[in-house]
């Protein structure tokens, strides 16, 4: 009675009127145990009812306002007098009411967020996908959440955690970006450490030991020797594969570029391997605005992998106030947001916002166990004021309150009692959270102080053993008043004080980026010389292992304190190596500058080889990252020493041939530099005297039968090249090699091919003798016509690649040997295996180039060549356009486009037909940049003309272009097709027209495509056999023609050329109602045509006989 009294009238207003006592209430309802004679009112009689009058009422409420007054008082009073009694009662002190229960906030005023992630979730793991749409469409989701620090990104974003983990195979995994350390991919790593660590703790569940064994053999099955790439960045993946020293296991990539695109394929691969065992998997990346940029590319790559069929939802976390429409984040956002469809992903947005008072109120009041919000309205409108709503920030400093004890627990009331003007009052300082909880912090005693300094510096993880060598080393000698306490307990405490959280078993992280703030705002934290100082701790008492786990930290916190000493520029140089290893290009650029910092003004002679690797990588790095100028300047440093040899130099040389031949495209100028650099290596290749070529071709000649005579078994254990400056010259050689093919210079092709040929017979076998028999199988196939020789060339490349395999070049030698050699021998279906093995030998090694070309041949352009069915190329175009655009493969994704809206033309998607321009290829932005894009171009051309039946634009666009496409891909297998589709051109016209210029072009095919076949090609007897019709048409042998055109029709249709079938029963059709007047036939013919045409796809081919032959079919 008492207690409830009090509550009723602690008002600061006393007023009578406070007490409204409704006229005809009885007073049986005040009665108080006992006394309430006192409170008894006369009641008079009036019309038959008995009432107590006004006066009467009001009398009786102030004797017993005055009563509850003085029982109030004497129950505080004896409250005070027992209250050490109840303090220390057991019972008491094990409540929690008496505690502040922040953790049951929840998430207040974030209902719809959270239904919005949970039906993104859904939608994600239900089979609830259109008709025709692709599962990998629909089981992909990139959520992207901003908002100011503390509105509780992350924390909405884990509301997902149970009910994900909680399915049969969900996985939840986190990782977060860290803004006092540049150390590159480091989120990516923190989120496939935590899956590991997870996979051996479901381990132990699985005492046959299956699932570590399934998912170790299935990701060496995947990546090949690119596992051991993981480990370097990701220790935990030790226990799921063990490291090997096995050589079997390095990779030696020619290009250092390369390393950029391996790791995107070693994540995406890994991610796609783990998804098939866990699925749905939810990777929540938190503080994207410090993300580094080869991160960013490869969370791009994960979504967009068309590849994964399996459940993968991506969340994002960024403070929004620092990500600028300039920031990179905000790029590939806007980015992200273009590529949905393409990529088979849903994209969602989320803005969080701080809370408005109401909500305020609601957090007050499940922080206090209030179950009256109306008592918690002054004060959460204080709090309201100094937090501005902030979710993180509003918890913070209702804390910060109850440790300044501006609340207080009552614990005889058994509630949470303040004094509002005072909590007002005492607040008004109060800016931040960061200066609330370094508040908090600087209460703590100076020992812990200490610790949270050193932490801090050590970033958003940190592991245990790091910590305790920084205490053991450095706070006991450089802080003796200190006592000695053991650093694991120190931590737990931290952790009790929410500051700190367990990651793993033997490490921590801050609860909250802010809090790491806080840290580093206390004493000297934030300062260079107090980083130094604990840099130099773990420099010189990390083990190597160690440091070389953590020399990205190591190296940031040295560099801090701007000293002099070739030791760190060392370890600026291992950091950048590490970094440049791992395609952190960004970071590597960083490492070198700070490195030759550190080096004295003599540092050429005082430390001159430190000094080379620093301006070597520094020149490698900043290519990579397109700053030419940063480029130019570090290798003009190294070109401009005397004291560098040419091996010295040729890494710096490697680069400017990048920049020559991959960015400004200027394959003259590429090719003068490889012969200057060649010559400072002792080989000189420029023409000389007037029997310059009588010279290359006899010299060729000679090495040819030298090869001829070198048995393929010799390189099955070959002797190894170990002279340095030869391997030089083959890495200039080749390069020479690559851009003579591409502008078209005959000579320097085969001078170069040929000397390496000649130094790996006379000096062992290196990275690039492969490719070199490859080419030399080219060489000898498009200038010289000897296929068999050819052929054996090809196979002994092959035979090398294979002691080799898993080389950056085994890409090479697949694609060359099978696109340019061995279809001249073999049958063209069985390119289609190498190529795919080409394709996923250069992702691996990170020659995107050649995987991609390999890709196209596969899918699009050797599909279209043997006449497989245009629906099933179609579906793939798009998906080989997207990862050529991905990977910035533009030669690729130009050709593929031409091709690709060949067939958009011919399927009827596109309108137009005879016309290449349409919605995969615009020839106005695909402009034309090099004689290959002009061939292929006309080769496009070529193909609409024929199969629309404009036989006389096909013939004129012929002898236009004669041999220019033989001539600009010398070997190219597409060689047969466009030889053979100029010849039907031509014959069409010569029949129609008898004239001259068609006739003896048309021959000259014959002859060239019958050469072809006896010198045993198999792919192009029904090309023979259909022009030898064509010809015997023309020399008017009708029988022998009508022979050979039913020989040609049966053997494409047996071989699956739906293409040919068709064109060649619509020529034969012409031909019986020409010559012949054959209806009967000629009807028999359209109706095959027709049907071989709707069986390959062409409907707009299909429409076109429709209209102009119905009529003459009957």
């Amino acid at each position: 009675f008492a207690s409830k009294c009090t509550m009723y009238y602690s008002s600061d207003d006393d007023d009578e009127n406070d007490l409204d006592l409704e006229r005809g209430t009885s007073l049986n309802s005040l009665d108080c145990a006992g006394e309430s004679e006192m409170f008894m009112v006369p009641l008079v009689s009036d019309g038959g009812h008995q009432r107590a009058s006004p006066s009467d009422y009001k009398k009786a409420a102030r004797r017993y306002a005055k009563r509850v007054s003085s029982l109030t008082s004497e129950l505080r009073n004896r409250l005070v007098n027992h209250s050490d009694d109840l303090r220390n009662n057991e019972n008491i002190l094990n409540l929690t009411i008496n505690k502040l229960q922040p953790d049951s906030v929840g998430l207040v005023g974030r209902e719809e967020e959270i239904k919005l992630l949970q039906s993104c979730l859904s939608r994600m793991t239900n089979n609830n996908a259109e008709i025709g749409e692709s599962s990998s469409s629909r089981r992909k989701e990139l959520i992207f959440i901003q908002g100011y620090s503390g509105v509780g990104k992350s924390t909405l974003a884990y509301t997902l955690e149970k009910e994900v983990t909680d399915m049969q195979h969900g996985i939840f995994l986190r990782g977060k970006f860290d803004f006092s350390s540049d150390e590159p991919y480091a989120g990516i790593a923190q989120v496939f450490g935590e899956l590991f660590m997870t996979i051996q703790i479901r381990q132990q569940e699985d005492t046959g030991g299956e699932l570590i064994r399934s998912i170790g053999e299935t990701i060496v099955s995947e990546l090949g020797a690119e596992v051991q790439l993981l480990s370097t960045l990701v220790p935990e993946f030790d226990n799921i594969v063990p490291s090997s020293d096995d050589d079997s296991f390095s990779v030696q990539n020619f290009d250092w570029d390369a390393e950029h695109e391996r790791w995107k394929y070693v994540f995406r691969v890994l991610t796609r391997v783990m998804n098939s065992f866990f699925s749905p998997m939810v990777m929540v990346f938190d503080d994207l605005q410090w993300v580094d940029a080869g991160s960013l590319e490869v969370l791009q790559y994960l979504i967009s992998d068309t590849g994964n069929s399996n459940s993968l939802m991506i969340m994002g976390c960024y403070r929004s106030n620092e990500v600028s429409d300039k920031h990179m984040l905000s790029r590939a956002i806007s980015d992200f947001s273009t590529k949905e469809q393409r990529y088979g992903f849903n994209m969602t947005n989320i803005s969080l916002h701080s809370f408005e008072l109401a909500q305020v109120k609601q957090i007050v009041s499940s922080i206090l166990s209030i179950d009256n919000e109306r008592r918690a309205q002054k004060l959460s409108e204080i709090c309201f004021k100094r937090t501005n709503g902030n979710p993180y920030f509003l918890i913070e400093f209702v804390t910060m309150l109850e440790e300044e004890g501006l609340i207080t627990f009552n614990i005889g009331l058994m509630m949470w009692t303040w004094e509002s003007h005072k909590v007002e009052s005492e607040t008004m300082s109060t800016s931040n959270v960061v200066h609330l909880l370094q508040a908090r912090m600087e209460k703590l005693s100076q020992s812990y102080q200490l610790l949270l300094q050193y932490i801090a510096c050590l970033g958003s993880t940190f592991p245990i053993n790091t910590v305790d060598i920084i205490w053991n080393q450095h706070a006991r000698k450089n802080s003796g008043r200190l006592k000695t306490q053991d650093v694991s307990g120190m931590l737990e405490v931290l952790a009790d004080k929410d500051f700190i959280e367990p990651c793993g078993q033997t490490s921590y992280r801050w609860v909250h980026d802010r809090v790491q703030e806080a840290a580093l705002s206390l004493g000297d934290a934030r300062g260079s010389a107090f980083q130094y100082q604990v840099g130099l701790v773990l420099y010189e008492y990390l083990d190597g292992e160690e440091l070389d786990e953590n020399v990205f930290a190591v190296a940031n916190l040295i560099n801090k304190g701007r000293v002099q000493k070739p030791e760190f520029a060392a370890l600026n140089l291992h950091a950048a190596e590490k970094a440049q290893g791992i395609a952190a290009f960004h970071s590597a650029s960083k490492y070198v500058s700070a490195g030759l910092n550190t080096l004295p003004y003599d540092k050429w002679e005082s430390q001159r080889n430190l000094t080379l690797k620093l301006y070597t990588i520094g020149t490698e790095t900043e290519l990579a990252l397109g700053r030419v100028e940063a480029m130019k300047k570090y290798s003009k440093e190294v070109l401009s020493q005397a004291s560098c040899s040419t091996l010295d130099k040729v890494p710096v040389y490697t680069a400017s041939f990048h920049k020559l031949s991959n960015i400004d495209l200027k394959y003259k100028d590429t090719i003068q530099f490889c012969l200057t650099v060649l010559e400072e290596l002792g080989v000189d290749l420029t023409a000389k005297g007037p029997l310059h070529t009588v010279k290359t071709v006899t010299i060729f000649r000679r090495t040819v039968r030298l090869a001829k005579n070198t048995p393929i078994s010799t390189f099955e254990t070959p002797v190894m090249m170990e002279d340095p400056k030869q391997e030089a010259t083959m890495q200039f050689l080749f390069r020479l090699l690559y851009a003579s093919y591409l502008s078209q210079n005959n000579l320097l092709l085969i001078r170069s091919t040929t000397r390496m040929i000649q130094i790996t017979l006379e000096h062992g076998v290196s990275m690039l003798a492969g490719p070199a028999y490859a080419h030399l199988g080219l060489v000898t196939v498009a200038l010289f016509n000897d296929y068999q020789t050819a052929a054996f060339f090809a196979e002994t490349a092959l035979a090398i690649q294979e002691t080799d395999k898993g080389d950056h070049f085994e890409a090479n030698t697949l694609f060359s040997c099978y696109n340019y050699v061995l279809p001249w021998t073999k049958p063209l279906e069985t390119c289609f295996a190498p190529f795919a093995n080409a394709y996923t030998s250069g992702m691996r090694t990170g020659n995107s180039e050649y995987a991609m070309w390999a890709s196209i041949m596969r899918r699009i352009f050797l599909s279209f060549h043997l006449g497989k069915p245009l629906g099933k190329i179609l579906a793939k175009c798009e998906t080989c356009a997207a990862q050529t655009e991905e990977l910035k493969q533009h030669d690729q994704d130009t050709f593929l486009r031409m091709f690709w809206q060949v067939i958009l033309n011919l399927t009827g998607v596109s309108n137009s037909t005879k016309t290449l321009h349409g919605e995969a290829y615009n020839s106005v932005k695909f402009v034309r940049k090099t004689p290959l894009h002009d061939s292929l171009y006309n080769l496009a051309k070529l193909e609409l003309l024929l199969f629309f039946g404009d036989y006389e634009g096909a013939a004129q666009l012929s002898i236009e272009c004669d041999e220019s496409f033989s001539k600009s891909f010398p070997g190219f297998f597409l060689c047969m097709i466009e030889t053979f589709h100029r010849g039907i051109a031509l014959y069409a016209m010569a029949r129609k027209t008898k004239q001259g210029k068609y006739k003896r072009r048309a021959r000259q095919i014959l002859r060239t495509i019958g050469m072809w076949r006896d010198k045993g090609n198999p792919n192009v007897d029904h090309y023979w056999i259909f022009l030898k019709a064509e010809d015997e048409a023309l020399r008017r042998n009708y029988e022998i023609a009508k022979k050979y055109y039913v020989e040609s029709i049966r053997l494409a249709a047996r071989n699956g050329h739906l293409h040919h079938a068709a064109l060649i029963n619509e020529r034969y059709g012409d031909f019986v109602k020409e010559e012949l007047n054959d209806d009967e036939e000629y009807k028999y013919r359209m109706h095959e045509a027709i049907r071989f045409y709707r069986e390959w796809g062409a409907s707009a081919k299909v429409d076109l006989l429709m209209k102009t032959k119905t009529s003459l079919m009957g």
